[in-house]
C-alpha cells in the first residue's frame, strides 16, 4: 500500500485521540486522517508524502499493541517529517521516546513529539471525571493543539516531551518487567469482561470495537482475545451493561463530547 498524501495515522478508542487528529489535521490543512486499525491486513505501507503523523493512546506507559505492529510495517521516505502525539488521561512516562525507539529500529526518524493531556477514560482504575473538569481540559486542548500545529507547518525539530512528573519515568523504568508482561498478555485480559441483565442486544459495541474483537453469540456478546484495552465497548454501552471484573458496576462513563459514534465506528 502507498500512502502519497500528508496523513494522519490514529488509533482511538473513546475518541480523545481521534478528536486530536482531527483538530489538528484542521490547523494544518490538506491533512487526510487515517485509521490505524484500517491497515492491519496491508503487508507494508509505503509513505510518500512530506508529512506523517502519527496520533495514539498511552496504555500502560506504552504505545497500544495495534500501532506497534502497523510501525513496523512503515515504509518512509527520508525526506518526510514525522510527527507523533500521544493522548494521555494519566501518566505517560516516556512513551514517546519508545515510538523514537521503535521506529529508528525501522530506519525512521521521528522529528518531533508531543503529550496531550485529555479527560481520564482508564476505567478499569477509575471512573469519569466531572464534566466542568473536561471541558477544562478540552480548552487547554486547543491551544496545545495551535503549539504543534505550528511545528509541523515548519517541519522543525522538537525533542520528544516526556511526563513532567521524574517519579512517573522512575516508577515506568523500575516496573518495566511487571508492565512488560501486562502488555503480553494484554490481548487477554478481555477475558474478564461480562454483561449484565441490562444488556438488550444493540450490538453497538461489536460496532465500534476498533480492532473487531467483538461478536455476538445468542444476543450477548463474547471477546475474542485480541483486546487492545481501549475501553470502547464498556464505555458506549448505552445500558451501562458491559462490566470488567467487579470494579465497574458503579464507575462513571465516559464518551468524548466532541466525536460521535459514527465517527468512532468510521461510518
Amino acid at each position: 500500500m502507498i500512502i502519497e498524501e500528508d496523513t494522519i495515522l490514529y488509533f482511538s478508542g473513546t475518541g480523545n485521540s481521534l478528536q486530536v487528529a482531527n483538530d489538528i489535521a484542521r490547523e494544518l490543512g490538506n491533512f487526510n486522517l487515517c485509521k490505524i486499525t484500517s491497515l492491519v491486513a496491508k503487508e507494508k505501507i509505503k509513505i510518500e508524502g512530506k508529512a506523517l503523523g502519527i496520533v495514539f493512546p498511552v496504555i500502560y506507559n506504552r504505545l497500544p499493541l495495534v500501532v506497534e505492529r502497523i510501525i513496523k510495517k512503515l515504509e518512509i521516505n527520508k525526506d518526510t517529517y514525522v510527527f507523533a502525539v500521544a493522548t494521555h488521561g494519566g501518566t505517560p512516562a516516556e512513551v514517546l521516546n519508545k515510538l523514537k525507539k521503535l521506529l529508528q529500529n525501522n530506519n525512521i526518524m521521528l522529528n518531533s513529539g508531543f503529550l496531550l493531556h485529555m479527560p481520564l477514560n482508564n476505567i478499569f482504575a477509575f471512573g469519569s471525571i466531572s464534566i466542568e473538569k473536561q471541558n477544562k481540559i478540552f480548552q487547554k486542548e486547543k491551544y496545545k493543539v495551535k503549539h504543534i500545529a505550528n511545528i509541523v507547518t515548519k517541519h522543525e525539530n522538537y525533542k520528544c516531551e516526556v511526563s513532567p512528573l521524574i517519579f512517573d519515568t522512575l516508577i515506568d523504568r523500575i516496573f518495566i518487567k511487571t508492565t512488560d508482561k501486562i502488555v503480553k498478555n494484554l490481548h487477554l485480559r478481555d477475558k474478564d469482561f461480562w454483561v449484565d441483565d441490562n444488556c438488550n442486544g444493540c450490538r453497538l459495541c461489536e460496532k465500534i470495537c476498533p480492532v473487531n474483537n467483538i461478536q455476538f453469540n445468542i444476543n450477548k456478546p463474547t471477546w475474542k482475545h485480541n483486546c487492545e484495552q481501549c475501553a470502547a465497548c464498556i464505555q458506549y454501552c448505552p445500558k451501562e451493561a458491559i462490566q470488567w471484573r467487579t470494579k465497574t458496576k458503579k464507575r462513571r462513563r465516559y464518551r468524548n463530547p466532541n466525536i460521535s459514534i459514527n465517527e468512532l465506528i468510521g461510518c
